[in-house]
Formats: structure tokens, C-alpha cells, sequence
């Protein structure tokens, strides 16, 4: 972690306690507190911008006592004199957009990879973004046996039966409900169901015109569909 992000991560502590200091009661303390270890978790761990929904589904699952429960109404609100909540959310929001696009200033490509790493964590959903990620790891495994395959100057093709496990553990073979998946993801008219589009770069956007996959995410999934067409 570097100075900037400690220091950053400093503020978001500093601007907790002040929040807790002025919350009319101890049980929003609890709640404020709550919501700073979800929003931190998310944000150190997935490294992805943050929504409310998202955030609200950690939270539960984390806090699961009705005496702690937020809404997603609870922290979009506006109160006179300013919603506690929605001033610690948005903090974490900030911090979410920098973490993110420091992780974009990582090496493009590699192993093979047709998008990279930083790429995937942009998924909003949360299956596809896994499903993505399983992908990503095998096809940089067999990438890595073809170059073996290279060194060992050999001309001997690549045997890959079905179910084999790959390098990182057989949890990371996809079954055919994964793949099934991503193509369900690409099909035009689930896209427009989603209210999504497929941009001129091939990325994804909302029907407002909102960025959520970059230029060239289609094709690649389209590549990873096609690479698993059974002849």
C-alpha cells in the first residue's frame, strides 16, 4: 500500500470518528461503523467502484441483526443538517474511483490474457465478473503450457480432455452453465433486456450513455465463447 493510500485510508478513519462523535445515538455509531467495514472490505479486497445496492448486499450478509439493518432509502436520503450515512458512503465512493484507476497504471496484457486483470474488476455483476475471472485464468494457463510446448521444441499437440484440471485447482475449470453464461451476456437481445448496449468499440454502455465495460470487452468475450464451441 502506498503513502498516498495509507493517508488516504487516514481521512476515511478520521472522518468516522467525527460522524460517530455527532450521531444522536450510540446504535447509529454501530451502524456508521458497520457501513466503514463493508465499504473498506470491498474496496481493499475487489479494488472496484463502489454502488449502494452492492454495498447494502455485503451489509447484510455481514450484519445480519435487524436492530443493525440499513436501507438503500437510509443512506440516499437527504436530512437537514446532512445524512451521516451518505456523507461516510461517499467518502468510501472517492476512495473506490482512486483505487481503481491507480490499479489501471498496471502492465497491459500479459500471458496471453485478451483483457487485463483491472479490466475484469470493472464488471459490475458480480457472477459475470467471476465467470470472467475463471476464464482469464485458463486461458493464461494455456498459454503458459503452449510456450513449454515452444521451448521444449516440440511439434506434439496439446491434449486437453474434458474436465482436465488446470494450473490454480479444478475450480477453475468452467462448466458448461459458466460458458453458457457468457454467451448469454453477448446475446444482443439480453443486452437490451439489461438496458445495455454494445458501443461502437466494442465496450458496453447504458442506455444513458454510462461507460461499464471498455472498448474491446465484447469481442473478447466472444473469443472465449467461440474458443469453447465443441466441434
Amino acid at each position: 500500500m502506498s503513502d498516498v493510500e495509507r493517508a488516504i485510508l487516514a481521512d476515511a478513519e478520521e472522518l468516522l470518528e467525527q460522524l460517530v462523535a455527532k450521531a444522536s445515538n450510540k446504535v447509529i455509531g454501530v451502524k456508521l461503523r458497520n457501513l466503514n467495514d463493508v465499504c473498506r472490505t470491498i474496496v481493499l479486497e475487489t479494488k472496484q467502484r463502489l454502488t449502494v445496492p452492492e454495498v447494502l448486499r455485503h451489509y447484510k450478509a455481514r450484519f445480519p441483526d435487524q436492530s443493525q439493518s440499513l436501507s438503500e432509502q437510509t443512506v440516499r436520503n437527504k436530512r437537514p443538517g446532512g445524512n451521516p450515512y451518505q456523507v461516510l458512503y461517499r467518502k468510501w465512493e472517492d476512495i473506490a474511483a482512486h483505487v481503481v484507476t491507480s490499479s489501471l497504471t498496471e502492465p497491459g496484457s500479459i500471458g496471453g490474457a485478451i483483457i487485463a486483470e483491472s479490466e475484469i474488476r470493472k464488471i459490475e455483476d458480480v457472477t459475470l465478473r467471476h465467470q470472467v475471472f475463471m476464464l482469464f485464468a485458463q486461458n493464461r494457463s494455456l498459454h503458459n503450457q503452449l510456450n513449454i510446448m515452444k521451448e521444449a521444441a516440440t511439434d506434439a499437440p496439446i491434449q486437453l480432455a474434458d474436465g482436465a484440471p488446470l494450473a490454480g485447482g479444478a475450480e477453475l475449470v468452467l462448466t458448461d452453465a459458466e460458458v453458457e453464461a457468457v454467451r448469454d451476456f453477448i446475446d444482443p437481445r439480453k443486452l437490451r433486456a439489461r438496458h445495455l448496449a454494445k458501443n461502437d468499440g466494442d465496450g458496453v454502455s447504458t442506455r444513458d450513455g454510462r461507460t461499464i465495460a471498455d472498448p474491446g470487452f465484447i469481442t473478447a468475450l466472444e473469443k472465449i465463447a467461440k474458443s469453447h464451441e465443441r466441434p
